[in-house]
């Protein structure tokens, strides 16, 4: 009797084993089963996103090529030298815009060789940045400055900087005040390299760079593209240019792009004082052409977005990536 319980404890420590092995064996199977799926899910996601990567590369070589053609138009591709253009891929699609960097201000010229304010290219920040507020009452004001704090940025020395012939708001930043940040850092004292560097700034918020980035680079010579130059800039130009004035130039060239400056006196309501503001800082042909092409390629539900700083020197019909971002 004793050998019999013995022998069925021992059947049922077995069986315990037994379905306590099953059951590990089933945690693992089923966690490598949810493993497994994961990593499908991963890889499936990984190529989806490999193909919108893909789209978006594929409308960045569109847009390049639109700008090497002299005979763009022959090709369908004038469209993405003019704004936004949304092509049909075998993968997906892409949306392309191009921007040409002539018709922005350039912050890097706030101050002139000689080391001083350039007191019409601040003039014209000033403007803008009044015209920014006035067309934008609900967000906060954007305030002076950050001009004096850019100049302060791009300068090579470490005197802070004032404007004596602004108000309010007049004082830029140097080390010291960027020194007291968290994390802490040294204020540049050289040239901004790309427009998003704005957002370490002393007063250049998120939301302020949103609102001024369609309307300043970093590069070019400073000369206004009259041709392709948004509306607010070309009002900011000269303080004898009012909103109509900039609203008929802009319709002129829609029907057909400027050739030449002396053009811009036959605009009804163009003064001969206005006329001569403007050509001191436009022009029709920029010596060199930046162009920032943005190129959001989608598959599957999945975005991905190129930007690119491109140059194509005016005597040479060649293009020259200086900046490439995915974002």
């Amino acid at each position: 009797m004793k050998a019999n319980r013995t022998k069925k404890h021992r059947e049922g420590f077995i069986l315990v084993v037994v379905l306590c092995t099953i059951i590990m064996l089933g945690a693992l199977l089923f966690g490598f089963n949810g493993e497994s799926r994961d990593n499908l899910l991963a890889a499936d996601a990984l190529k989806i996103s490999a193909q919108a990567l893909s789209c978006a590369e594929a409308g960045l070589n569109i847009a390049m090529a639109a700008l090497k053609r002299s005979d763009a138009e022959r090709w369908g591709l004038m469209g993405l030298l003019i704004g936004e253009k949304e092509i049909a891929l075998a993968d997906g699609t892409c949306l392309v815009t191009v921007c040409e960097e002539s018709g922005k201000l350039n912050l890097n010229l706030l101050k002139t060789s000689e080391g001083t304010p350039d007191r019409t290219r601040i003039d014209q920040v000033l403007r803008l940045i009044d015209l920014l507020n006035r067309s934008d009452l609900h967000n906060s004001t954007i305030g002076y400055g950050l001009i004096p704090a850019i100049i302060d940025w791009i300068d090579s020395d470490e005197e802070t900087t004032s404007l004596a012939f602004v108000a309010h708001d007049n004082r830029g930043a140097e080390s010291d005040y960027y020194r007291d940040l968290d994390p802490p850092y040294r204020c540049k004292n050289a040239p901004l390299d790309i427009t998003e560097e704005l957002l370490l700034i002393k007063g250049i918020t998120p939301e302020v760079f949103e609102r001024i980035r369609d309307y300043v680079t970093v590069k070019g010579d400073g000369k206004i593209n009259i041709n392709n130059a948004s509306q607010l800039v070309i009002e900011s130009l000269s303080e004898n240019m009012d909103t109509a004035l900039a609203r008929m130039i802009v319709i002129r060239r829609r029907e057909k792009p400027f050739s030449s400056l002396a053009e811009l006196r036959d605009i009804p309501g163009m003064t001969a004082v206005a006329y001569q503001a403007i050509k001191r800082v436009a022009t029709v042909r920029p010596q060199d052409n930046y162009y920032q092409i943005t190129s959001r390629g989608s598959a599957a539900g999945s975005d991905q977005t190129i930007v690119t700083l491109i140059q194509r020197k005016a005597n040479a019909n060649k293009l020259e990536m200086i900046q490439y971002k995915e974002l």
